[in-house]
């Protein structure tokens, strides 16, 4: 059972409890009420400048739509992403045979990286509450219903994929917490694990000192793939081996049948470009190639088809990132528009 922060039971969040101590403490050093209401100031003062730089407890979340993802159902029917909900983020589903949207769950968490179950009966996804500095792994029914809790560590769990045959869930840990500021209190990845789809027998999979991310089962299930800063690389599921070296290509996503990647790549925002090419990195070629600023694409099960999204400003260069959601064909035709960036910021209420 994981402890609760000191003062949880009085129901006041980390920021309050800060300033309670700031402001005792300082009523306590002083011996006149001149003296404790400049002490209080004073204090005060103190626990601004600390709030403003972070707590220990503190969980950033990007801007905008910077932490939107998806990914399709095995029926190719269907896409499940994360977008503005009851807990920041909410998990939704939307039918592609004619566009609609609908609610997994409203939850108080925040809910991202969902992924579907062979069987597209289950999502497994990561999450965290407020007052909860780490993310960590869930499963639960596509048709909503409570979710089951699979990992309890203190580090920062992301990236969930289930298994090809539905027993294991896989996924990235950031065991280093960073305190401070605006920025990032983790990084995006770690070391690689997989877990038993019930919570059971967690395993580690790669060595602390190889900085590794973005997991998926290769496609007998018998070995996991995943990225380094220097390309993708893969390791047994049973940790039997050491892991390899795949390509020189970091961040691609496989796809369902291991033969091709698919990525982004470009200098800045407005110059990412989607590719596909041979696991091994050859036969580097565009995807629709008139089309920019593209991100995290991801292959449908058939694997002829990438779902992308489309980095946009729509109050400029001083306001936050917003995404649309695309899809091409992996020879670069039927390139279109899915939902514009309406489906993340109001997700019920978006119309096609």
């Amino acid at each position: 059972m994981r402890r609760r922060p000191e003062n949880a039971a009085l129901g006041l969040s980390q920021p309050a409890r800060l300033l309670s101590v700031f402001l005792a403490a300082a009523c306590q050093s002083s011996s006149n009420a001149m003296h404790r209401r400049i002490a209080a100031v004073v204090s005060l003062i103190g626990y601004v400048a600390v709030v403003g730089c972070g707590t220990p407890w503190d969980h950033y979340r990007p801007i905008g739509h910077q932490d939107m993802s998806l990914e399709c159902s095995p029926g190719d029917d269907q896409i499940v992403f994360n977008a503005t909900g009851s807990g920041g983020r909410d998990l939704y589903v939307l039918r592609l045979d004619r566009p609609r949207v609908t609610r997994i769950a409203e939850s108080p968490e925040y809910e991202v990286c969902p992924s579907f179950s062979p069987d597209g009966q289950a999502i497994t996804y990561a999450a965290g509450q407020s007052g909860d500095r780490a993310d960590h792994i869930f499963v639960r029914s596509v048709l909503g219903g409570p979710p089951r809790q699979l990992t309890h560590a203190t580090g920062n769990d992301a990236s969930p994929r289930f298994s090809p045959d539905g027993t294991l869930i896989v996924f990235d840990r950031d065991k280093t917490y960073i305190w401070g500021g605006l920025a990032a209190n983790w990084d995006p990845g770690g070391v690689i694990c997989v877990v038993r789809k019930d919570g059971t027998n967690e395993r580690q999979l790669t060595p602390d000192d190889v900085f590794a991310f973005n997991p998926s089962f290769a496609a007998d299930g018998k070995s996991v793939i995943f990225s380094t800063h220097d390309g993708l690389a893969s390791v047994p599921t049973d940790g039997s081996k050491k892991m390899r070296k795949i390509n020189s290509i970091p961040g691609a996503t496989v796809s369902p049948d291991g033969k091709l990647i698919a990525y982004t790549k470009g200098r800045f925002s407005p110059d990412q470009k989607l590719f596909v090419a041979n696991i091994d990195g050859s036969s580097e070629r565009p995807v629709a190639p008139t089309v920019a600023a593209c991100y995290r694409p991801v292959f449908n099960w058939a694997g002829d088809q990438l779902y992308f999204l489309r980095e946009e400003w729509p109050d400029g260069g001083t306001g936050v990132p917003k995404f649309s959601l695309w899809e091409t064909a992996i020879d670069g035709t039927k390139t279109r528009m899915i939902a514009d960036r309406g489906i993340f910021d109001d997700p019920l209420n978006w119309i096609p």
